[in-house]
């Protein structure tokens, strides 16, 4: 009869639950020595961290728009802020169209503070109107609101700057580059 070999890896039959056992508690061990290890490693580090630098900062007095002069006031004259300004020209505008802030939106493309231009678009209509202003003693004013070129005499009258209006109509109608 011949002789059975014995498999080098015994079978599940073969081994014991003891070997298991002791298997794990193995593993387990050298999971919590590696944990162990790399959490004191972090905690121990020699690298110290570098002191952040102490800022002092001075106390300034505050610039808003209501404390900066603006170049055509005068000393007596009441400084408003931009958004007032553009408030106090939208309604400029309102009024010399007839119109309302629900019925339209006003745009400002350019203000240099004494003229300005812009434009306004009806919320039902399809297209919109280029307008005009100037600021007068009294306020803005809205000088020209409209799709053709301002008549000459409205834009002389006030000097509008020629980059702002480069043309107009003379009394017949007619195209005139300023």
């Amino acid at each position: 009869m011949a002789e059975q070999e014995t498999p080098l890896i015994p079978t599940p039959s073969q081994q014991s639950p003891l070997s298991f056992l002791i298997l794990l508690i193995i593993v387990a061990l050298l999971g919590l020595a590696f944990f162990f290890g790399l959490k004191f490693r972090n905690t121990t580090s020699s690298i110290t961290p570098t002191p952040t630098p102490e800022i002092t900062i001075e106390p300034t007095r505050e610039i808003t728009p209501e404390t900066i002069p603006s170049p055509t006031s005068t000393p007596n004259e009441k400084i408003t802020s931009p958004t007032e300004e553009e408030n106090l020209l939208k309604e400029a505008i309102y009024k010399k169209t007839g119109l309302s802030e629900g019925e339209a939106s006003v745009t400002i493309s350019k203000n240099t503070g004494k003229f300005a231009t812009g434009g306004i678009k009806e919320y039902e209509a399809v297209g919109g109107a280029y307008w005009l202003a100037v600021k007068t003693d009294e306020g803005w004013l809205g000088v020209y609101d409209g799709q053709s070129q301002p008549e000459c005499e409205q834009i002389n009258l006030y000097n509008f700057p020629k980059d702002m209006v480069p043309e107009c109509l003379d009394e017949n109608g007619e195209v005139i580059k300023r």
